[in-house]
């Protein structure tokens, strides 16, 4: 693991509630955001966690409906609340986040942030109750928009095949599970055995508060100690980072549908995770495989075969793995399969030029130095980091970067092993 030997970007508490409390004072900015990470393994109750916020977000104990929700966010100087789901690796995390004036730039004296915290918290920890379960008339009404948004990953096409193509390639593993949860599952979720599962996961839960804003880092701890003062049972800790799965045989996988356009998908593993001593040099072969306009996918597949319409690569490192996909006409899968191959191959030889070394360099510094003003992407990589026992530091990261050379690119194309091809066609 990478040691950071850099001034910390987050200040960090520890607090009796359990929770992990990580502030970043900074005045460029004028609200104070909030981002509440409540956590899970993504294990066989994922399709009721992710449930979960959007019947909490219709009310709680004190505001009971959403119309009394908007009108006290509205006393709050028109506060944003939102929530979210999603896995990061074999884990399943739900969001919550406050985005909320900053007192200080007010006209008048107001604890502004700490009537934010306590909203955040009921609308968490307080939900509304009836009868000992949930609204059933809430969690009829969100069942049928996660049913929709579930029936509703089907219709774009790119992302589906990705996710065929990881189910397909993870059919073993948790990380097969898509965040929004399963359609079988979703029927049989009851308002009082919602109610039961939230109460049991969110009372263990390991919780992560991330504070923003030109804030004062000791006050901020002292009002979210005051907010999140009540006692939880022992943590359930999360499970610990899995294996790396060994690819086998490769695995082809076609499926029919009515599609205008072909898409080929290649699921490779490297098992390199956030912090690993490799971490830089893959990132810079994805740059330099398919990352962007000036990679090798693209450059030859689309642009000198015009075998594809679209062709990229990215990766995966909280899972350890690398994606290819592309865009094509069914009839040209076995040359768009053969060339994109032969992209990985040829950077495993050495032959990356200097011109795709020094773009792809340049590329990933010039957004790893975008990251520094863009607060909810900061959080994210932070949380993502200390999941995985480390923490973002985007100045050594730009360090460890300049130090990668063409040899360590070949050599973490070396390690991808080809796992599972997906070809979706009409």
């Amino acid at each position: 693991m990478i040691q950071n030997n850099n001034p910390p970007i987050f200040e960090r508490f520890e607090l009796d509630s359990g929770v992990s409390l990580s502030v970043n004072s900074n005045r460029k900015l004028k609200n104070i955001i909030v981002k509440m990470f409540v956590m899970a393994d993504l294990d066989e109750g994922y399709t009721s966690r992710s449930l979960v916020p959007m019947v909490l977000r219709r009310g709680t104990t004190r505001l009971p409906d959403m119309q009394a929700l908007r009108r006290h966010r509205e006393s709050l100087y028109g506060c944003a609340l939102s929530s979210s789901v999603t896995k990061v690796g074999e884990w399943q995390v739900v969001v919550f986040s406050l985005d909320i004036v900053n007192e200080a730039f007010l006209p008048a004296e107001e604890s502004l942030f700490e009537e934010g915290l306590e909203l955040l918290r009921e609308l968490i920890f307080d939900p509304l109750v009836q009868d000992g379960a949930f609204s059933g008339e809430y969690v009829e009404r969100e069942k049928e928009l996660l049913g929709t948004n579930i029936r509703s990953l089907v219709d774009d096409k790119n992302e589906y095949s990705i996710r065929r193509c990881t189910e397909e390639m993870c059919s073993a593993e948790p990380y097969r599970r898509h965040e929004l949860g399963s359609l079988d599952e979703l029927d049989g979720i009851e308002p009082a055995g919602l109610l039961d599962f939230y109460s049991d996961w969110s009372s263990r839960a390991p919780l992560s508060l991330y504070v923003c804003g030109d804030v004062d880092p000791a006050r901020v701890r002292d009002g979210v100690d005051g907010v999140f003062s009540f006692e939880r049972p022992e943590q359930k800790p999360l499970s610990a980072l899995p294996a790396v799965v060994e690819a086998g045989e490769v695995r082809e996988v076609r499926e029919q549908f009515e599609v205008n356009q072909a898409r080929l998908v290649l699921g490779f593993r490297h098992g390199v995770r956030p912090g690993d001593d490799a971490y830089e040099a893959l990132a810079l072969l994805n740059a330099v495989l398919g990352g962007f306009a000036h990679s090798k996918l693209f450059q030859n597949v689309r642009e000198k075969a015009s075998l594809a319409y679209t062709a990229r690569s990215w990766v995966e490192s909280t899972k350890g793995l690398l994606y290819m996909a592309c865009g094509i006409a069914t009839e040209n899968y076995e040359k768009a399969l053969e060339i994109s191959l032969d992209q990985l191959e040829a950077i495993e030889r050495g032959e990356i030029s200097e011109g795709e070394f020094d773009a792809s360099l340049k590329t990933i510094i010039n957004q790893n130095r975008m990251l520094e003003d863009n607060y909810p992407a900061l959080v994210g990589g932070d949380f993502v980091w200390r999941l995985h026992g480390g923490e973002l530091d985007l100045d050594g990261l730009r360090e460890r970067l300049a130090k990668v050379g063409r040899d360590d690119i070949s050599a973490a194309a070396a390690t991808l092993r080809h796992d599972t091809t997906y070809f979706l066609h009409s």
